[in-house]
């Protein structure tokens, strides 16, 4: 009898990990990540919202803020993807979301970004 008990414990302690971690993965994937750069007034903001709710701010500089921008090879199991980072003047780097991880797409966004906003550009490896 004893030995039933634990059983269903240990079941029921699965299921209720299981589904905490499914509530993390879904607000996770429900997070949208927003980067603008200003040409105006000559700014970077980076902002996330989730469920459309207002977007929270976390990043507000002016370019000159800005040490480098560029495409960055991740490795991962084995193979290379990439994305486009801007670097800032303090060495915190933000990745910036593009679409597609080939190594064309994040240099064409790259080379794009880097000649509209005078950022110099910088490809390097993580």
């Amino acid at each position: 009898m004893p030995e039933t008990v634990v059983a269903r414990a240990g079941a029921a302690a699965g299921v209720i990990v299981l589904v905490f971690l499914a509530i993390f993965l879904l607000l996770t994937a429900m997070r949208r990540r927003i980067v603008e750069f200003d040409l105006v007034t000559r700014k970077l903001t980076m902002s996330h919202s989730r469920f459309r709710r207002p977007n929270k701010v976390f990043l507000d500089c002016p370019f000159d803020q800005c040490r480098a921008l560029g495409r960055i090879e991740y490795e991962t199991d084995g193979h290379a993807s990439y994305g486009v980072y801007v670097e800032l003047l303090s060495g915190r780097r933000h990745d910036i979301p593009v679409k597609g991880k080939t190594v064309q797409e994040a240099g064409r966004v790259a080379a794009r970004l880097s000649e509209a906003t005078g950022i110099p550009r910088l490809d390097t490896k993580f």
